[in-house]
Order: C-alpha cells, then sequence, then structure tokens
C-alpha cells in the first residue's frame, strides 16, 4: 500500500444541523486501522462517515501508529452511524455504530484483509479502489523533505530545504489537473526566513513543491499549505512541522570554557603524555551548538603548553590538551603556580569573543607532616592524628590524587584518609590538605608490646608517589 510517511490532514467540511444544539452534543469517535493477519498499524488509512447521508463527506487519515480521530460530530439524537475503512492493496471494512449526543465512541477498530487472502472473499484486485476520474482537493499530504534540519544563513552550512506536497480529493486519489496552493510560515524563529516559491501548482500527479530558506536565527518552522476551493466555499489547510533551523553563529551569552580538572599536577613536569583536557562548548544565540566544524583558538598565560586550535563536533564542543612542559609559573596575579587559559572564535558580526578561566599547576611530589610524629597506641585503645598533605608549594594536590593509609601488624586505621581520591581543590583546609586519622589496637588480648607503624601513600594523577611513615608501640597490659 502506499504510505504517507508525515503527517495527514484532516478536512471535514462545514455541516449545518437545524436546531438547538449545545457544545455538549458534540460525538468523538477515535480507533485503530490495522493489518488483520499481522496486527500492524496501517498508517494513511481512510476512515469515511458513510451513513447518515448528511455526514458521508466527513473522513480522515490513520497517523503513523494507525489511529485516527473524527471529532466534532453535531448530532441532537440517537443515531445510526456507518464508517468505512479503507487502504491501498486492502479490502474495505464496514462497521456500524449507534451514537447518542455526547458521546466518545473509543477503540472502534477496524482490521483490513489484503486482497488475494484466504479471506478475501472474491474481491477482485481493485475491490478497494475508488475508479474514475478524481474529484477536487480533500486533503494535502507532505510526502517529502530534503533536509529537515537545516542551519543558520550564511554559516555555510545546508540553507535550505525542498519540501513536497500531493494534494488528493475525498477517495484519496491524486489530483490530475493544476490546482493553486498557497505556503506561508504561521510560526518561525523571526530571523528572516522565508518561503519560495509562496504559491505553486501541482502537476499531473497530484504534487507541489516549494522551498524553506533559512534567516539568521535557530527555531522550528511550522509551514502552511493551503488551498481555497471557492467552488464550494471550503479553505483546505495542512501545517505540519516541517524543519528546523538551528547552528547559528556562535554567541557570547553560549561560549562557555573549562578543564577536565582545574588543579594540574604539571608544575616544574615535562611530560608529553600527561595531559588535561580543555573544552569550549560554543552555542548560537538561541543555545543551540553552533555548525560543526566551528574553529576556536586557544592560549594560555604563565605557564602550560595548549595545542592551538580545534573545531567544534555535532554537539558544539572543541576540545583540545594542556599538557605538561615544564612550566613553574610565578607571575600571575593570584600565585604561584597559576595560568590563564583563553578560548576564541567568531560571533556573526565578525567580532571576536573570548572567554578566559585561572587553573592551578601543583607538583606531583607531596608533603606530609602528622602530629604527633610518634607512635604510642595503649592496650586495646587508638590515638588520633593530624595530617596535613600540599603539594611543594603548600597548596592541595592535584585533583584525583589517591591517598591510602597502610598499618602495621595489630593496627586498624580509621579516618577521612583512609582510602580517598581528592578533589579538585585550591585552596588549603579541612577535606583538600587538612585530615584526621585514628591508629587502634585491634588485637587487645595480644600479651606482648610491640612495635607498630602506619604508612601514608600519596600517589598523583601523573604517577609520582610520595609516603611518611610513623612508628611507635603497642602497649600491652603485660608489658614485657
Amino acid at each position: 500500500m502506499k504510505r504517507i510517511f508525515t503527517f495527514s490532514v484532516l478536512i471535514i467540511s462545514a455541516i449545518i444541523v437545524f436546531g438547538c444544539t449545545t457544545e455538549d452534543d458534540f460525538v468523538v469517535i477515535q480507533g485503530n486501522v490495522s493489518d488483520t493477519q499481522t496486527g500492524d498499524a496501517l498508517s494513511g488509512a481512510t476512515v469515511l462517515i458513510t451513513t447518515p447521508a448528511e455526514f458521508n463527506n466527513v473522513f480522515t487519515r490513520t497517523d503513523e501508529n494507525g489511529n485516527y480521530n473524527l471529532g466534532d460530530i453535531d448530532i441532537s439524537e440517537v443515531t445510526d452511524f456507518t464508517l468505512s475503512a479503507s487502504a491501498t492493496g486492502y479490502v474495505d471494512a464496514v462497521r456500524t455504530v449507534k451514537i447518542a449526543p455526547g458521546d466518545n465512541i473509543t477503540g472502534f477498530n477496524f482490521e483490513l484483509e489484503e486482497e488475494g487472502s484466504d479471506d478475501d472473499q472474491g474481491s477482485d484486485d481493485n475491490g478497494n479502489e475508488v475508479g474514475g476520474e478524481s474529484g477536487g482537493p480533500a486533503q494535502i499530504q507532505l510526502t517529502n523533505v530534503t533536509s529537515p534540519a537545516i542551519n543558520v544563513a550564511e554559516t555555510g552550512g545546508i540553507t535550505s530545504t525542498t519540501f513536497t506536497f500531493e494534494v488528493q480529493d475525498s477517495a484519496g486519489r491524486t489530483v490530475d489537473r493544476d490546482y493553486e496552493v498557497m505556503f506561508e510560515i504561521i510560526r518561525g524563529p523571526g530571523g528572516g526566513e522565508y518561503i519560495t516559491p509562496e504559491i505553486g501548482k501541482t502537476d499531473n500527479d497530484g504534487l507541489v513543491t516549494s522551498n524553506l530558506v533559512s534567516g539568521d536565527s535557530s527555531g522550528t518552522v511550522r509551514m502552511q499549505a493551503v488551498i481555497e476551493r471557492e467552488d464550494i466555499g471550503v479553505t483546505i489547510r495542512s501545517t505540519p512541522v516541517i524543519v528546523s533551523i538551528s547552528s547559528g553563529f556562535p554567541h557570547p551569552a553560549n561560549f562557555n570554557v573549562g578543564p577536565n580538572v582545574y588543579n594540574f599536577d604539571a608544575y616544574g613536569l615535562i611530560d608529553e603524555d600527561h595531559k588535561n583536557n580543555i573544552t569550549a562548548s560554543v552555542g548560537d544565540l538561541k543555545g543551540n551548538p553552533v555548525k560543526q566544524g566551528t574553529a576556536v583558538y586557544f592560549s594560555s598565560k604563565y605557564g602550560g603548553l595548549v595545542n592551538g586550535s580545534a573545531t567544534t563536533n555535532e554537539n558544539g564542543f572543541a576540545t583540545v590538551n594542556l599538557s605538561a612542559n615544564g612550566s613553574s609559573p610565578q607571575d600571575h596575579p593570584n600565585g604561584i603556580g597559576f595560568i590563564d587559559v583563553t578560548a576564541q572564535t567568531v560571533d556573526k558580526d565578525n567580532n571576536y569573543i573570548y572567554e578566559t578561566f585561572s587553573m592551578l599547576l601543583t607538583t606531583p611530589q607531596a608533603v606530609i607532616s602528622v602530629e604527633p610524629d610518634v607512635m604510642n597506641v595503649s592496650n586495646g585503645g587508638s590515638q588520633n592524628f593530624d595530617v596535613t598533605i600540599t603539594d611543594l608549594n603548600g597548596y592541595p594536590m592535584a585533583a584525583n590524587t589517591q591517598i591510602e593509609i597502610n598499618t602495621g601488624t595489630g593496627l586498624n586505621a580509621s579516618g577521612d584518609i583512609v582510602s580517598l581520591q581528592l578533589g579538585d581543590y585550591f585552596q588549603a583546609g579541612p577535606g583538600s590538605t587538612e585530615f584526621s586519622v585514628s591508629i587502634s589496637d585491634a588485637d587487645p588480648d595480644e600479651a606482648q608490646t610491640t612495635d607498630g607503624s602506619f604508612t601514608i601513600t600519596v600517589t598523583s594523577p601523573s604517577g609520582a608517589v610520595t609516603t611518611k611513615t610513623i612508628k611507635g608501640t603497642r602497649a600491652k597490659v603485660n608489658g614485657n
């Protein structure tokens, strides 16, 4: 069967009903049309009211899930309705239902048999098709869009798309002479987007084509195709949402840059393989990603080595690496070890836009201080220690530094650095450079006083290892 893959249009002719009715009298009929053998939904199937006679030109098409909806049917008394469902390649199905004013009929489904199947009771090959010449236009269906997403004008991407509609009569046949179809944008970003031509005529296959051209703003475009049937006083419309315009020029409000980590253990370190990703997020005025391939230039000041420029991916991200090049920054206003990294690109007016952040280069080696510096754990007791861990310049160790404590025989350790992955810190203080640990006797029943110790191990992301061991005794009641 022929499938129209996007949108269907419900055309309901005006119905004049004499007598007094209220909005509550309107009837809605809903259901589904499917293949009786496979259960597959039939999209684009026609559901038509055949009786009563005053409603026999009311019809609709099923959506992509095979669902249909016939609404705003105005009756004033209980009425028998007969509905017919048809689809190309299938035998028509007919059902009748008694409806009272205000009813909402749901689940009024149709199952269609394929022509030529065992259940097709002698129907000819074209039993569900309407013969003869086509009638006048009754519906407009979108059949093709070359590019459902286009770019903002002048960005270098695709900035126009071609769309095609098919015009059909009430029986679903394509019209066979030229009818005038008018196109207009009824909702858009308002950036100068336009349709050309604004008026087209159907060809011998009932098809009419036009083009949407983007402007300088991103957003979704809702377009209307209209046929005026002056001969019967009916306006036929199709208003599918067909195109999104995106990927405009970079805008300062949506230009951001930052590192994978702000505290990077590269102070004084030369290691080509030790890198920190720096990423710029580049959006247009509406916050959409800019066009893929937009260039962003990166640079660093006071230290570090940034490998130049990068282009945005489909999500608007551009990434470079900051490498450990042996820098030992001294002159930054924030102090030793700080550097600035700047990302730069160009907006729609050819002005440079910049975004800068500061980060800290710390040493891979750590300084570990412990108070008290001698261990003396009583029998069955514990001893608390204050631990300070910094880099050689007094800053917190780099983000993701691993800190562990290992105890000697008969001892347990507890506290915040028994096994810790350090966060991303600039400032010294509790949780970044100041910690506590408690060492306790794990075997109070042991009689003999023994030596004891615990070791603090600090491993930086670059692989540098610093250790400090605190020694002492495990005192016991029986002494020697």
